[in-house]
């Protein structure tokens, strides 16, 4: 198989910063990045930056079908014509970010994998795309830079826990699987990456009972890191309630006022959410007489 530098230099190519083109060149990584796949031959495979197909050749004699999203279109007229040549192999010049996973899947009656080495510029956007589509897909295993993978990973009190790190724990199992040093990829970046694989889950980990107020008040917990959750729910939390309501909500969780947001575990935040919620149905019925919708104001 021709390995990724030797198509890099037969093809004339040069890596567009830009679009943060940062080709790895190892073919014992990538063998080892399937390898977490746990791939079957009835899998369906969205494949996140084929750039010149060092994995989506490697993918396509081990499942059904993959689909091989680009949004180079130089790389896309490459891959086309003269790189892939399995039939089971859909290259597609799109932006990942404006992808249909829901069509997709329901298309094929089954759920997707996800598989790509992600710039840094779309990692987040991405992962809320992929946990706001999370029924219609079973796993992803994605290359980050390191930073971004702790911050996925990250355990409370740690400067490296937040908004990235609630959200994916409470959607998905997650897991650092592999470190993958700078001098793996062409050209060479200023940082390493690491893979992380996840196991989504159609409803949340958590049994959250409003994801709209959950995330109103994980984003607003951190908002202002070095602030206490008091303050910071007072200040950033967009709900139309007394305060006096959010505090009885945090006494009724457990959670001393004078904690930072960073501290909370996921179960703390959930519980917070539910008192909330229960608040915010109390406020409407006593305001309206009548609970109606519970929908956040």
């Amino acid at each position: 198989m021709v390995s990724t530098l030797a198509r890099l230099r037969r093809h004339k190519i040069r890596p567009k910063k830009r679009l943060g083109q940062n080709f790895l060149i190892d073919d014992g990584i990538l063998e080892q990045i399937i390898s977490l796949y746990d791939l079957r031959k009835d899998d369906l495979v969205v494949e996140v930056g084929a750039g010149l197909g060092a994995l989506t050749t490697r993918l396509a004699t081990r499942v059904r079908k993959v689909l091989a999203i680009e949004i180079d279109k130089t790389l896309v007229d490459l891959l086309k014509d003269k790189i892939v040549k399995h039939e089971n192999v859909e290259v597609i010049n799109q932006d990942i970010l404006r992808f249909d996973f829901r069509g997709v899947a329901e298309s094929y009656g089954d759920k997707l994998k996800v598989l790509g080495n992600i710039p840094y510029n779309i990692s987040a956007p991405l992962l809320f795309k992929l946990i706001d589509y999370k029924a219609f897909l079973s796993m992803a295993v994605l290359m980050f830079q390191e930073e971004v993978a702790n911050r996925i990973t990250a355990n409370p009190g740690t400067k490296d826990y937040g908004i990235l790190s609630v959200f994916c724990q409470v959607n998905a199992a997650v897991s650092k699987e592999l470190k993958v040093p700078r001098h793996h990829f062409y050209p060479q970046p200023k940082v390493d990456s690491a893979v992380v694989s996840f196991l989504f889950h159609e409803t949340s980990l958590m049994k959250i009972e409003d994801e709209r107020i959950f995330k109103k008040v994980v984003r607003a917990s951190f908002a202002q890191r070095r602030k206490t959750i008091k303050n910071a729910l007072k200040h950033s939390l967009s709900l139309n309630i007394p305060f006096e309501d959010v505090l009885i909500a945090m006494e009724k969780s457990g959670i001393d006022p004078q904690r930072r947001g960073e501290t909370l575990s996921l179960e703390e935040f959930r519980d917070l959410s539910s008192a909330l919620r229960i608040k915010h149905i109390e406020y409407r019925y006593s305001s309206h007489g009548d609970i109606g919708q519970s929908g956040i104001e």
